[in-house]
């Protein structure tokens, strides 16, 4: 349980931060192969679980990234399957802020960078919020993406669950189930406490 709780901890917020990134790329800069690299972002969403977690198998288990059989590969399966709706969501985020927001603040002499900070990011903590609370609940709950990575030093609740009811253990499986939705609940409820949501106004400046 605990490293499930910890593997989908570090995973969420590094997918819903990269997933920010691709979108904020794909909804306010013009580069060549941008449909390519949309698609290529999206496409983990198409693969089903059992393909992709034997890919990482087969990719990641030899020189120079062996990676199969640590919780490494775990938390890049979580990332990389859960990617498309970071994505989806704050492009369609980033489509609803007017671009002349970002203009404004540069014509100010504020870098890109604190731009996205002080101007962009508090306008997306919607988007940011879903892509925190999917990631992470999916992280937690997935099974057909993962069954092949686990190891007895990794193993992942989901696949100790399977197990259980497989020996017919169905009261722990059952404990392990309400146990998992508590965390969960919990989470999202944190999530959403730190986050916080948007809030448009006047600033309030002293005279």
């Amino acid at each position: 349980l605990f490293t499930t709780l910890k593997l989908a901890g570090i995973a969420a917020p590094i997918c819903a931060s990269l997933g920010l990134l691709i979108s904020w790329l794909l909804a306010r800069t013009q580069f060549v192969g941008q449909r390519a690299f949309e698609f290529a972002a999206l496409l983990a969403f198409a693969i089903p679980g059992t393909v992709l977690g034997v890919s990482y198998i087969l990719a990641f288990n030899v020189p120079p990234f062996e990676l199969t059989g640590t919780g490494l590969i775990i938390v890049l399966c979580f990332v990389f399957r859960n990617l498309p709706v970071g994505v989806r969501g704050g492009t369609a985020a980033f489509k609803q802020l007017d671009p002349s927001l970002d203009e404004a603040s540069i014509m100010l002499r504020a870098s890109t960078a604190t731009t996205l900070r002080r101007v962009v990011l508090p306008l997306l903590k919607p988007a940011l919020v879903a892509a925190l609370v999917y990631s992470f609940v999916r992280s937690m709950t997935t099974v057909s993406a993962v069954v092949f990575l686990v190891t007895a030093q990794t193993e992942l609740a989901t696949t100790y669950i399977i197990g259980r009811v497989g020996n017919g253990d169905y009261g722990v499986a059952l404990a392990y189930c309400t146990v998992l939705i508590v965390f969960m609940s919990l989470i999202t409820a944190l999530v959403q406490r730190l986050v916080g949501e948007r809030q448009l106004g006047r600033r309030q400046t002293g005279h």
